[in-house]
């Protein structure tokens, strides 16, 4: 099986995550975070760091260098998506989302967030929720 590689982050504020909506092949909206292709030669943090710029124009500082990995079948079913998100905080405040990319960027409430993953990131989340339970 075929596999494809992309890295992100999970932006923590306050008590709020940041969420991007985006459509899938069928034209419905799902959720998940910013992330996105890695580029030959570039680290995972590298790449979750630009990805995260270029999706909400947010600058983020990792606050942990440990991925919270994740994965689904992409491309009816060809190819197998690994996918690292890094914890992160902002660094700058304005959001403005990639106009051909994403369709919406949320802040949720992190005790609401839960409710927007269906399948693709609920583990990524439990591990999430496990990590600041610490």
């Amino acid at each position: 099986m075929n596999k494809e590689k992309s890295c992100g982050c999970i932006i923590l504020k306050d008590d709020k995550v940041l969420l991007i909506g985006s459509k899938d092949d069928d034209g419905k909206l799902f959720w998940s975070f910013p992330k996105g292709h890695q580029e030959e030669g570039e680290t995972d943090i590298g790449a979750a760091i630009r990805e995260t710029k270029e999706e909400t124009n947010l600058d983020v500082k990792i606050i942990d260098n440990k991925p919270i990995k994740t994965g689904h079948l992409v491309h009816s079913g060809t190819v197998y998506k690994e996918i690292l998100l890094f914890i992160a905080e902002p660094l700058n405040k304005e959001i403005r989302k990639q106009e051909d990319e994403v369709e919406e960027v949320w802040w949720v409430h992190i005790d609401e967030a839960g409710k927007y993953f269906d399948g693709y990131y609920s583990e990524a989340w439990l591990e999430l929720l496990n990590r600041l339970s610490k």
